[in-house]
């Protein structure tokens, strides 16, 4: 028996990769709260000062499908390894930088590592564990260590940012080490494929990697300056043409990188379409939300960071219970009901805001987005993965990843317009956007409500590939 093949290895394996899911997940939002100490040692101007928090995205939602396929070709284990070194080392670079480019350098360099890091990371958890309930609870512990971090990413900044901005930068690479040193002791080996081994597909990833970045650059420059920039526009026009062009290559190719009949799983396209979705409506309202809490209540960073620490909780215990759910009931209902108790989230910080009072206010809100949270986001993970076989586990955990990364690039840059030309219609900018984000919630509701219809998911949808 192996020691990956033992209980005791199996859990540590567990750790290990929730140690890397949590760093990625945790370096989406942890940089926020120290914008300002940054601008005022880096000197950076506020159009660039953004692109501190962007890069990381632009870099993880850009490559994520790039990174899912690297890693069934070459080897999750490898992937996971290689990738989660240049992490470390970007984190640590990342404390010595003298100017926003090298700044923004080194955070695009996280997220490019983070994209090859997450979606192997997951595959391999597949690996690991193969039974249909251990599988089930092992994504609920991943998943909400993902969830956690990117919930908590602003309290552990601000907490950080108390001694250094540089920290938040930092504070990852122990971990990411410790991890490192512990990892190839313990994740599976990856299989010996030899001649079996698909070709790359590089016209695949030569356009739809530039397609995606562009997609991404241009839905965040949007949140910045707006849609009707030529950066804005004639980004997305290019992304568009690049990613028509991929559908095209990979119509004619033997073996594409993403095979089209990947679209045509509907369990796999519905997780795809309300994770986006779902995701996107959160990050609009942290930020909208991030910015009353700052601006109007004079809160500081740290505590606006602490207002989301109760959701994050919530989702740590809850989660793993919620994905064993998932398993034994089916996901279709569980992530309705998690979207719903997030809409009712939104509605109910739109009618109480200024009228209860805002301890009260965050209490609530974040209780029922906090549930909701721990209960779509596993089983939307579940969901997603119940019908891949194994050799595609990785694409499809891009897949996934990439949805959670645009949709809530695309949604912030929707909430931030609303937000923006609110003032012009006589309309409070922070009920406008919070209440954009309370009807697109509903509206996904609708959505989740709609996905495949199956009594339970069986151990054996897990293994069909196995």
């Amino acid at each position: 028996m192996t020691l990956t093949q033992s209980r005791s290895g199996a859990g540590l394996a567990l750790l290990l990769l929730c140690a890397a899911n949590f760093l990625d997940a945790m370096d989406v939002s942890t940089i926020g709260v120290a914008l300002p100490a940054i601008q005022a040692e880096l000197g950076m101007p506020a159009t660039s000062l953004q692109w501190a928090v962007s890069a990381y995205v632009l870099g993880y939602g850009g490559f994520l499908l790039l990174g899912g396929r690297v890693a069934d070709v070459f080897g999750h284990r490898r992937v996971f390894l290689w990738s989660l070194g240049l992490f470390a080392a970007a984190s640590i670079a990342g404390a010595f930088v003298d100017s926003g480019p090298t700044l923004i350098a080194a955070r695009l360099i996280k997220g490019i590592a983070a994209a090859f890091t997450a979606p192997a990371a997951l595959a391999l958890l597949l690996s690991v564990f193969r039974e249909g309930s251990a599988r089930a609870k092992a994504l609920g512990v991943f998943s909400s260590t993902g969830a956690t971090g990117f919930v908590l990413g602003m309290v552990l900044g601000g907490a950080a940012t108390v001694f250094s901005w540089r920290a938040t930068l930092v504070m990852g690479a122990p971990v990411a080490i410790i991890t490192l040193a512990i990892a190839p002791f313990v994740l599976p080996a990856d299989e010996r494929r030899g001649e079996t081994r698909p070709r790359f597909d590089w016209a695949g990833a030569l356009t739809i990697t530039p397609g995606l970045l562009l997609f991404v650059f241009g839905i965040t420059n949007a949140a910045a300056v707006g849609w009707s920039a030529f950066p804005t526009w004639g980004a997305l026009a290019a992304a568009v043409v690049l990613i028509l062009l991929f559908l095209a290559v990979e119509a004619r190719h033997a073996d594409p990188m993403v095979p089209l009949a990947m679209f045509r799983r509907a369990k796999l396209s519905h997780a795809n379409a309300v994770a986006a979705l779902f995701q996107g409506v959160y990050v609009g309202f942290q930020f909208i939300a991030t910015l009353y809490y700052q601006n109007e209540l004079g809160w500081s960073a740290f505590v606006t960071g602490f207002c989301f620490a109760f959701g994050g909780v919530c989702v740590m215990f809850l989660a793993p219970r919620f994905a064993s759910i998932a398993q034994n009931r089916g996901t279709t209902g569980l992530i309705a009901l998690g979207v719903a108790l997030q809409a009712v989230s939104y509605i109910f910080w739109v009618a109480a805001v200024g009228r209860v009072d805002p301890i009260l206010l965050v209490v609530l809100s974040q209780l029922a987005l906090g549930v909701g949270y721990a209960m779509t986001y596993p089983s939307v993970q579940v969901a997603a993965l119940a019908d891949v076989e194994e050799d595609k586990s990785g694409l499809a955990s891009g897949m996934l990843f990439a949805a959670f990364q645009i949709g809530g690039g695309i949604v912030l840059a929707a909430a931030s317009a609303v937000f923006g030309a609110a003032p012009s219609f006589g309309w409070d900018p922070y009920l406008a956007g919070i209440a954009f984000t309370a009807l697109l919630a509903v509206a996904v509701v609708l959505l989740a409500a709609l996905g495949p219809r199956t009594s339970r998911l069986s151990a054996g949808a897990y293994q069909a590939a196995e």
